[in-house]
């Protein structure tokens, strides 16, 4: 492909995907104004239970199939998988709803279950997306992947506040946000990825072999998941729900750096592909150490903005009231740059299908992250979850950056074709 084409496809996806990422920002910001603290805390109560079976559904598989250049299994698998884990999901979260409204302390009223159910169709319209962008990228068509996400980011939120400020009703709101996400689904997303392949028979047993191959990454994704979530749940038992909703907000913000550098990197997944199929060291290693010094000039950017405009920001944009909060923002940036660096050598870990590198370093971080989070929080109060969320990521990324290291060794130190994978369903009927 010509480098003006190629700049121009990535600066479409950039652009596509920086789009939606500030657009579902606004809509969580957005919902106070135009409906309240009730209406608020309803959304984002669907917005967090859901979070939960998205990383189900997704299954950790992008950068596996926008990896697999052979390919191993065609297009039509991966998008039968991801409809079956899309399933799956559903029911789990089915369940998760039966039972939080049957039971508890504070069960789930009528309101927010439906209001559960129908954001979870609209992540689960978001999860098939996804599959349909690994073609399109796979197929070298970055930028269809960024006007799907610029399209499906416009259209949540156009939907979502015109609809909130005329009806007040969360539950028509996510209603339409979740019809208008199937119409880009089908009017955009899968007529342009059809264009990149065609329709094939799936047999059962390659669905079936693709999750279990893929089956680590699940577990990679469940893990990371937890390894974030447990400093601030620890928060909330220790400090109480106030400490948690002060810590909650203020550092939001600053998830658009971590999402951002993460943007960065995901369009180089078949190029750190292509070079380790060829055994092209140079070629690989130049383009690690590149994204990674892209990622890490984020650091000094993200540093001066939280020191010099943070209280200015969280005044105009979140709430005057937590300005005083602004301390919080420095050691976030450090987390959000360390989370992204571990977001990258975890791809490239998928790249090089090293699966039990990426299971071992998660699950010690989730050991760091269990340790250290009452210590540091009952030490340095809500900054101690900020500082229990570094020591666990900085322990995965040296994991996660040993194991890239000691695979690439091994793989461009040996000769001759690269060996094939074992098929733990070869020999299996059809």
């Amino acid at each position: 492909m010509e480098q003006p084409k190629m700049l121009r496809n990535f600066m479409w996806n950039t652009a596509g995907q920086l789009t939606y990422m500030v657009c579902q920002f606004l809509c969580g910001i957005l919902v106070v104004g135009l409906a309240g603290n009730q209406v608020s805390g309803v959304y984002n109560t669907a917005l967090t239970a859901t979070n939960i079976f998205l990383s189900i559904a997704s299954y950790g598989m992008y950068s596996f199939q926008a990896s697999d250049l052979s390919p191993k299994y065609s297009d039509s698998t991966y998008i039968r998988s991801r409809i079956c884990t899309c399933m799956a999901a559903s029911v789990l979260c089915g369940g998760f709803v039966a039972v939080n409204a049957a039971a508890g302390e504070n069960p789930y009223s009528a309101q927010q279950s439906i209001c559960v159910l129908l954001f979870l169709g609209y992540r689960m319209v978001e999860s098939l997306t996804d599959s349909l962008n690994a073609i399109d990228q796979r197929g070298g068509r970055l930028d269809i992947v960024g006007k799907t996400y610029a399209l499906r980011g416009a259209v949540t939120l156009v939907s979502f506040v015109a609809a909130l400020r005329l009806t007040q009703d969360l539950i028509l709101t996510l209603a339409l946000m979740f019809a208008a996400g199937l119409a880009v689904f089908f009017a955009y997303s899968l007529p342009q990825a059809r264009r990149l392949y065609s329709p094939a028979r799936v047999l059962r047993a390659q669905v079936a072999a693709l999750l279990w191959e893929c089956a680590p990454l699940a577990a990679y994704s469940f893990l990371n998941t937890t390894t974030a979530s447990i400093p601030k749940l620890m928060l909330g038992r220790i400090l109480g729900e106030t400490a948690l909703g002060i810590y909650g907000p203020v550092t939001q913000p600053v998830l658009l750096l971590q999402v951002g550098a993460t943007y960065l990197f995901n369009p180089f997944i078949t190029v750190f592909a292509n070079s380790y199929a060829r055994r092209d060291r140079k070629g690989f290693w130049r383009a690690v150490l590149g994204v990674q010094g892209v990622v890490l000039a984020l650091l000094p950017l993200g540093l001066c903005v939280a020191a010099f405009l943070g209280r200015w920001g969280l005044a105009t944009f979140v709430s005057a009231e937590l300005a005083d909060y602004q301390y919080l923002l420095v050691p976030m940036v450090v987390s959000a740059i360390l989370t992204a660096l571990v977001l990258f050598y975890s791809m490239v870990l998928t790249v090089m299908r090293c699966m039990k590198g990426l299971i071992a370093a998660n699950a010690c971080a989730i050991a760091v992250s269990a340790l250290a989070s009452a210590p540091c929080i009952a030490r340095w109060a809500l900054q101690g979850a900020t500082y229990a969320a570094i020591a666990a990521q900085a322990v995965q990324l040296v994991l996660l950056g040993g194991a890239a290291l000691r695979m690439a060794r091994r793989h461009f130190s040996a000769a001759g074709p690269l060996p094939k994978p074992e098929d733990p369903f070869d020999g299996l009927p059809s």
